[in-house]
């Protein structure tokens, strides 16, 4: 256990307000905008609570009202650029009054790589167009970031994630935003090469802590735990990821927390996993102590490969919109027609903003029953997350965050594709016949031998079905299940 130091335990004030003057706000001169605190939270409160636009409490009241919030993506260069494309998108569809918006960073910010960034501002008022493909909000800096929060109808959460977000979450909270994501397995598993565990996990507990004391002192947050990963992963896997990271949020003193599930497309393996997480989430914390925290259940769209044409790719839209409505999430982050090529432009969000009310209007209170299937694949879930947590928590003593550090390292907390150089890979991962994931091969998790059994038995009827063996070329072959446009007849 010496090798790591690090321990799920909460930041003291001296420890927060210690790495916020030495590692946070150097980072970057706008910073000197933000230094104090206290300033901070009351412009926050004024901007958010104030106007009847706090994202936490627009969450929590939907949640209640057993509505959908849709929320659409934006990202470009400059501030004018956002104001005028989210601006559209709320006059030409129906996200106002029940929609919320994720506001995404440029790949350098992401980097913390500030200076490139602002090379790309220059060029994109050069060229006319958007050189990022995302906002810049640590070179725009909070002024920047009010702005666009005063002219936005729609509550707006951050999303700067990969290794550090710490300056741009304190921006963006500043600024009466929501931000400061609880996902550091998520992070080095999807964004991540270098960077250990052990040190995303510490940096992720200054984010979330800062979440908490705005929440504790008026300010309501609600930090995303997501499991979106890299699109190819288990929906076991995904939920332990979340059951894990929402320890080490809740011991950092979040109250409220957005479950963003990244979905794998079946809908009873989707609905099932929405519902084992959650419930596993209120367990874990609950049995350490952490009684009074709100989850609430929501869902990103598939982050594997988007077909590369509209038809197939509004049909992919459409699906997953489907699921997030009949498994009862109560906000739909959406993707766009464009994302197969770029990133997302105001038409195109526009038009999936309409798709997604539309599908809501059709399906209207249908919701997936629960039957037999549901439970079966349940059952199997829990028995994996439960075999995963408890292998973590034994490792580190009960420490999570000890333990999951110790689970990358010997090979538990493992994935089939990663950028992360520490992924132990070994784990193969395929579609059955109705396209529900499955494990090929579990490698070195320590899963039980009734899981290995049920996703082998699911995979070889799809064998029989196609007459073909199981072997590597399928896992290759389900990497496009999605993406691969039908090949024209030669007849």
């Amino acid at each position: 256990m010496a090798k790591y130091a690090i321990r799920n335990k909460r930041l003291t004030d001296e420890e927060f307000f210690r790495i916020r003057k030495e590692e946070v706000l150097p980072q970057w001169e706008t910073s000197r905008d933000i230094e104090n605190l206290d300033e901070n939270i009351a412009a926050a409160y004024e901007h958010s609570v104030g106007l009847g636009r706090n994202y936490a409490i627009t969450l929590r009241d939907a949640s209640v009202r057993g509505i959908h919030l849709f929320q659409p993506q934006f990202g470009q260069a400059l501030t004018e650029y956002m104001l005028a494309g989210m601006g559209y998108v709320e006059e030409n569809s129906s996200i106002v009054p029940d929609g919320l918006w994720n506001v995404f960073t440029d790949s350098y910010t992401r980097k913390n790589k500030y200076d490139q960034a602002a090379d790309g501002i220059v060029r994109s008022r050069k060229e006319g167009a958007t050189m990022l493909n995302g906002w810049p909000i640590v070179n725009h800096g909070v002024h920047e970031a009010r702005k666009i929060k005063k002219a936005i109808k729609s509550p707006m959460s951050l999303n700067s994630t990969d290794e550090d977000g710490r300056l741009a979450s304190e921006i963006a909270l500043a600024a009466g935003w929501n931000a400061c994501n609880c996902r550091s397995i998520q992070e080095v598993m999807s964004h991540c090469k270098h960077i250990t565990l052990e040190e995303e996990i510490r940096i992720n507990q200054y984010e979330t802590r800062l979440a908490a004391i705005y929440h504790e002192r008026g300010v309501p947050q609600s930090p995303h735990i997501a499991c979106n990963l890299t699109g190819y992963d288990s929906c076991g896997f995904k939920s332990f990821v979340m059951v894990a990271q929402s320890l080490l949020g809740a011991e950092q003193g979040l109250k409220q927390v957005y479950l963003e599930f990244g979905i794998n497309m079946n809908l009873i393996q989707d609905v099932a996993m929405m519902r084992v997480t959650k419930r596993l989430c209120e367990e874990y914390c609950a049995r350490f102590g952490y009684s009074d925290i709100r989850f609430i259940q929501n869902n990103n769209m598939f982050q594997g490969a988007f077909p590369a044409r509209i038809e197939e790719c509004n049909a992919m839209l459409n699906l997953a919109v489907m699921i997030g409505i009949l498994g009862d999430s109560t906000a739909l982050v959406l993707k766009c027609q464009d994302e197969a090529f770029a990133t997302p432009t105001k038409e195109g969000m526009c038009a999936t903003v309409r798709m997604a009310r539309h599908m809501e209007r059709l399906l209207a209170d249908l919701r997936l029953p629960i039957g037999a299937e549901v439970l079966e694949e349940e059952k199997i879930l829990e028995m994996e997350v439960r075999a995963m947590m408890e292998k973590c928590l034994e490792a580190g003593d009960g420490d999570i965050a000890l333990g999951i550090c110790m689970g990358a390292d010997a090979g538990w907390v493992s994935t089939m594709i990663s950028p992360w150089k520490y992924n132990k890979a070994g784990v193969l991962l395929m579609r059955d016949s109705e396209n529900a994931m499955r494990y090929f091969s579990t490698g070195d998790m320590p899963l039980p031998k009734e899981v290995k059994e049920y996703h082998l038995e699911k995979l070889q009827s799809r064998a029989k079905k196609e007459g073909r063996p199981l072997d590597f070329d399928m896992v290759v072959d389900d990497l496009q299940y999605a993406s691969r446009l039908p090949v024209p007849s030669a007849d």
